[in-house]
């Protein structure tokens, strides 16, 4: 039964085999958009595989950023937006290395699975029929090979050194971020952190109260986004309680025991941690290492009268501070010619693209624009990035 705009597993037979292939290649080398090439198409071939054609066409673009093989990957729109990219994927598998038979439960379309098959032998597992053949497909098309099995992994599990898993964080179409509404719930899976050596993708935002206490929490980040986290238990779990990854340099941050640090006005420097150490709650760690306060107790950005390079943080220089109104905004950007502006916000309310839809950008100069609050006042923040050495 179709889900949605889900691929059957016939569309996905037929999309794999040569007669597919060649119609995935006309479809991208047809000009026009996708209505024209819908109703030339459909002259030649059923409805419902020109569909899933086009859908799939359409979704291996979109791949791209997340996938070195995207062109020869198979997706559905879901499975593409919850599945760890390459960047991740590879990261994440390091861990897996060491063990001889690895599982990937909840495997979805296979963007972890065709990392871990280049670590392991492995099985990978998904309680849908159409997300096993995406994960076999693509698998193979990254030179690799695993087992798959269609099953239901509340019930279910193969005998592995180590385990994945990666529930679906969707609800009705929703994000969600607690662990017991996810799909499966993590709490119908305690059989798993009891007994085995496991990681467990999970939300970024999940509550840190919701940690156990007897996992590693591992929030990573992609170029300053913080993508994904992970619960390691047994023995995939280091010696860190906490800890923010950062992609893809590799660069890591351990929480470590640090006294609340003084908040203050805004000094020469402003610094934004990485989002992976804001969800790690490791901001704190970062302005005791950099020798900067924090505006208020509830904004992660921090500064100080000295710059201090660091890995987990940005800086910028600031050139001025005004209490925020848009006119005070527009006369300042007008005076100094600023026909580029990056907006950056924190505890704000207006939105950046509210804000800047208010502006009138005039001139060649580039600057960064920091929306806050201090001492409980919405403020401006004129200031530019200070270039890495």
């Amino acid at each position: 039964m179709r889900q949605g705009n889900d691929v059957t597993v016939d569309e996905l037979t037929f999309l794999a085999s040569p007669a597919g292939r060649r119609l995935l290649e006309t479809i991208a080398e047809m000009p026009g958009d996708s209505l024209s090439k819908q109703a030339k198409l459909r002259r030649e071939h059923p409805a419902e595989l020109v569909r899933a054609a086009l859908t799939l066409q359409d979704l291996r673009v979109r791949a791209q950023s997340k996938f070195e093989n995207a062109d020869r990957m198979f997706f559905d729109r879901e499975g593409l937006e919850q599945a760890s990219g390459d960047v991740i994927a590879e990261h994440r598998a390091k861990r897996y290395a060491p063990f001889g038979h690895v599982a990937d439960l909840c495997c979805g379309i296979g963007g972890d699975s065709t990392a871990l098959a280049q670590v392991a032998q492995l099985t990978s597992v998904d309680i849908r029929p159409e997300r096993v053949a995406m994960a076999r497909a693509n698998v193979w098309a990254c030179g690799a090979g695993a087992q798959f099995v269609c099953a239901d992994v509340r019930r279910w599990c193969p005998g592995a050194d180590a385990v994945f898993i990666d529930p679906s964080r969707r609800e009705g179409g929703r994000r969600v971020t607690r662990l017991n509404r996810y799909a499966p719930p993590v709490d119908d899976l305690s059989w798993l952190t009891s007994t085995r050596t496991v990681g467990i993708k999970v939300a970024p935002g999940i509550d840190h109260d919701e940690l156990p206490e007897t996992c590693e929490a591992e929030f990573i980040s992609v170029s300053g986004e913080c993508k994904e986290a992970v619960l390691w238990f047994g023995d995939l779990r280091s010696s860190a309680g906490v800890r923010a990854t950062l992609l893809p340099e590799g660069d890591f941050l351990i929480g470590e025991s640090v006294e609340p640090v003084p908040c203050g006005p805004v000094s020469d420097y402003m610094y934004e941690p990485d989002r992976a150490v804001i969800r790690a709650h490791l901001v704190e760690q970062v302005a005791v290492s950099i020798g900067a306060h924090k505006l208020a107790p509830d904004v992660a950005y921090l500064t100080s009268d000295s710059y201090v390079k660091s890995l987990f943080a940005r800086a910028y220089g600031v050139d001025a501070v005004l209490p925020f109104s848009i006119k005070r905004v527009q006369t300042y950007l007008s005076d100094h010619g600023v026909g580029r502006l990056e907006i950056k916000k924190r505890r704000f309310p207006m939105t950046p693209d509210a804000v800047r839809g208010k502006l009138n950008l005039k001139g060649s100069e580039a600057c960064t624009l920091i929306l806050t609050r201090v001492n409980e006042n919405p403020t401006a923040i004129f200031c530019h990035p200070v270039p890495a050495a």
